[in-house]
């Protein structure tokens, strides 16, 4: 592996006796060759000095993953957190029920504001929907409420003017809050949270704070309410762990004046984000599948389903208690998405068009993903910017608005034509799921939106909508704008699945087979609103990756629970052809391509800590088993940075001592979290881990006129052989003390440890660094590498190409295994594949 912790080449802060600073430091830019040491931020450890144990949280660097360990004995200390954690999750789980209750009615408002207005008393329509919902009579678009016309003219001259400013006002409103006011609100949220709930620190007051909430929450109404391509279920995760995090910070500090402990937050985050996708779709149960299938978590996932179903449930009284109350007499309790089959249960022949949708939701996760990562490119999107400025003649710093402003004006073009394709998302959905009635019909403003046509138009319709819905979505998901893909993808889900069923029910009538008319109980016909169920699910999977959850949504938010089994066989489909497409889903994928890399504007701070390493999640949850399993045998040492490569500090340094002024420019020649401490390269006995906290700390009390002094670092209960070695040190140099507090690690490997070990210990053990160990240490540790979770996840990404010289395929892995790796050592290949199947059986 060419990973290199060695100093960065380029210029490095320096600091003269006059310049010794006080505050933080403030390391440079590291050269990108450079920049993969990293090492996990925990605690100072007074334990290493004193024999006691702390029960004081640690605090943590940005971009840094945080001590699970130290964490979660702290709240064994502390009985008073577990009523402060209910006590948060049940305000928290009604205070976000309301409020997503709020954002779907305020934004479906707004989105009919732009077509018209219901004049009809409000018990003859749902306030929620008002424009599907409304009687035909009593619906009036622009045309007809101002000129009293519905004629083609005065739509083209009034309705579509009125209805492009309405969507134009929305989308750069909304573009304005993410670009000037807070960028943090910009996409769903989702990859973000998952990293936080892994343990990083993400910024977590400034991102999860009552700022960013109110900016995501009056964007999240902008976005939709314009007709963009972009749903609020997936922010509305965002937005419930923003409700979470202020309610518990809120009873921590503000009342109890403490400091949050950061595994309790984590908890519950995981329960936030049950909670929001549970209010998104109205599924409870749905949404604690999500999380467990979905969110890495330290927790048993026992734990974690009873505090998510707990909040879930609430939320969900306190979204139809805000129904009830908003509806009045006209409430019924139903199913947000409910469906009306005409066939109310299914025919054994429909599996094979099941199986095709499943196979195309695959197809659909992966050639998205593909799409996104290609449009969210830097490169072209400063292209498209630099030529809409130019045309426009204005200055640079307009081109992000001007790129919104163009997709919201061709979205805007393409969805007028239709009446269909102006409702919003959630509204035609609906109208997807719902089954065309027979009997002519003037219940509502909607019947005729899609069931008042032949099948032909009603498929060009149908067709028209997926083509432009999939360049559309894949495009602005990824723009200055909050909105997620969840909802787009269930819609263009659905919307395949009606397509191919209204395709399957002509076939059925054309055809007089005798196959083809087998029936059930219920029903000989075919049902094409049961097949846009089924795509719909297949559609999620394929972008998502998620199996269960998915299921039990669409059966929660649809009560299709006779269709439970064809959504099953739709699902597993998609999961497999997804899978054997990509390893990875849209989050992953964004984590992994634009989270923390090198070389991207304005991805990283300078000087940020880890800056340019990744994300530093361990983690197979969302990886195909297959990968697991063709892992190459090989030892760590394909896998660790050698010690050579690894930037250390010594305890007896060959090159003289260190000095206050030599230390400040060591730690600022680098973005590593901290440095293993060695007795010196030539004799690398590992003594412990320092942080660059703890460094930098201890170099603050350093009095200015000290700075040019010899220092000599105190440790506690330093080995004989190092000790008697600092001791000729400091009678040579006249050194002063420098104490320091160091962490040994609880868990050491040596160079012959199978690869798979190290992937289950950072994974299964939640480790942050490992130090790797000689196999021929007689007295001390001799220390011959070093490895992080940083490394670990950058291996992951690369599906392991970094252990077997850049090879990206799986058999040229194994081959170079076989061949290469080990020497064709068969006694070795032996050991590791037996220890392999060891581990594997204990994990």
């Amino acid at each position: 592996m060419n990973s290199s912790f060695s100093s960065s080449n380029g210029s490095s802060i320096t600091y003269t006796i006059d310049e010794i600073p006080t505050l933080v430091y403030a390391p440079e830019r590291p050269n990108s060759n450079n920049s993969n040491q990293s090492s996990s931020t925990t605690a100072s450890t007074a334990t290493q000095l004193t024999t006691t144990t702390t029960t004081t949280s640690p605090i943590y660097e940005e971009n840094t993953f945080i001590n699970w360990s130290q964490e979660t004995q702290n709240i064994s200390h502390n009985k008073a957190n577990l009523s402060k954690k209910w006590i948060t999750l049940v305000l928290s789980a009604l205070v976000l029920g309301y409020t997503a209750a709020a954002i779907n009615l305020i934004s479906i408002s707004l989105n009919d504001l732009k077509k018209g207005i219901c004049l009809s008393d409000l018990d003859a329509w749902s306030i929620f929907n008002p424009y599907s919902t409304c009687p035909a009579d009593e619906w009036y678009n622009w045309s007809r409420l101002l000129a009293g016309s519905n004629a083609i003219w005065s739509k083209i001259v009034i309705n579509f003017p009125i209805y492009l400013v309405f969507a134009v006002l929305f989308a750069m409103s909304a573009s304005y809050l993410t670009i000037n006011r807070e960028h943090l609100i910009r996409q769903s949220g989702i990859p973000e949270i998952k990293l936080l709930i892994s343990g990083f620190n993400l910024n977590v007051s400034k991102y999860l704070g009552l700022h960013t909430l109110l900016y995501k929450i009056v964007g999240l109404i902008l976005v939709v309410s314009s007709g963009l391509w972009l749903g609020k279920e997936g922010p509305l995760v965002h937005v419930s762990c923003c409700v979470f995090n202020i309610i518990y910070e809120f009873f921590i500090q503000g009342k109890f004046g403490t400091k949050p402990n950061e595994a309790i937050r984590r908890e519950i985050l995981s329960a936030a984000t049950a909670t929001g996708i549970s209010v998104a779709f109205n599924s409870p149960i749905g949404g604690v599948l999500f999380v467990l299938e979905s969110m890495p978590s330290y927790f048993s996932p026992t734990k974690i389903m009873w505090n998510s179903f707990v909040a879930a449930t609430i939320a969900i009284i306190g979204l139809t208690g805000f129904s009830a109350f908003t509806d009045g007499s006209n409430f019924v309790e139903q199913d947000l998405f409910q469906v009306n089959f005409g066939n109310f249960s299914w025919l054994f022949l429909e599996v094979i068009p099941f199986l095709i949708l499943g196979a195309l939701g695959g197809m659909y996760g992966y050639y998205f993903t593909k799409v996104n990562q290609i449009f969210q490119q830097k490169s072209l999107r400063q292209r498209v910017q630099s030529t809409l400025v130019q045309v426009t003649k204005v200055d640079v710093k307009w081109g992000p608005y001007l790129e919104v402003l163009s997709i919201v004006v061709l979205t805007t073009i393409l969805n007028f034509p239709l009446e269909i394709s102006k409702l919003p998302l959630s509204s035609y959905l609906i109208l997807l799921f719902k089954e065309c009635s027979k009997e002519a019909s003037d219940e509502t403003n909607a019947e005729d939106f899609l069931c008042g046509s032949s099948n032909g138009i009603t498929s060009l319709k149908l067709l028209y909508i997926l083509v432009q819905g999939f360049g559309l979505t894949a495009y602005t998901f990824g723009v200055d704008l909050p909105g997620g893909v969840l909802m787009p993808s269930l819609v263009l889900g659905a919307t395949s699945g009606r397509l191919l069923g209204i395709v399957s029910q002509a076939l059925q009538s054309n055809f007089n087979w005798e196959s083809l008319a087998t029936c059930t109980e219920k029903s000989c016909v075919v049902s094409p609103s049961s097949y846009a169920v089924i795509g719909a699910a297949s559609f999620m999977t394929g972008i998502t990756k998620l199996t269960m959850c998915v299921v039990v949504i669409m059966f929660e938010m649809t009560g299709a629970v006779s269709y439970v089994l064809p959504i099953m066989c739709g699902v597993v489909t998609s999961k497999f052809v997804n899978d054997w497409l990509t390893p990875s889903n849209i989050y992953d994928t964004w984590l992994q391509n634009n989270f923390n890399k090198p070389g991207l504007p304005g991805n990283a701070t300078l000087g940020m800590i880890n800056e340019g390493k990744g994300t530093g999640i361990v983690s197979f949850s969302n990886l195909t088993s297959t990968i697991k399993s063709k892992l190459p045998d090989v030892t760590v040492r394909a896998l660790m940075v050698p010690l050579e490569q690894t930037k250390c500090l010594c305890l007896v340094s060959e090159d003289g001592p260190y000095t206050a002024s030599s230390l400040w420019e060591f730690i600022n020649d680098d973005t590593h979290e901290g440095y293993p401490l060695i007795v010196n390269y030539s004799n690398p006995i590992y003594i412990g881990y320092v942080t660059k906290s703890e460094l930098v700390d201890k170099l603050q009390n350093v009095i200015r006129k000290d700075s040019l002094e010899p220092i000599s670092f105190q440790i506690y209960n330093l080995p004989r052989t190092a000790l008697s070695m600092q001791l000729h040190y400091e009678r040579k140099y006249n050194c002063t003390s420098l104490g320091l507090s160091i962490e040994t690690s609880p868990l050491y490997t040596n160079e012959l440890s199978p690869a798979i070990l190290i992937l289950e210990e950072f994974e299964k053990l939640y480790l942050n660094h490992l130090v790797i160990l000689s196999t021929n240490n007689i007295e001390n540790q001799i220390m011959v590498g070093f490895i992080d979770r940083f490394i670990l996840a950058n291996a992951i990404n690369d599906k392991f190409g970094k252990l077997a010289n850049e090879l990206a395929d799986f058999e040229a892995i194994n081959e170079y295994d076989l061949e290469t790796a080990i020497g064709n050592d068969e006694d070795e290949m032996m050991k590791l594949r037996y220890n392999r199947k060891s581990i594997e059986l204990i994990t």
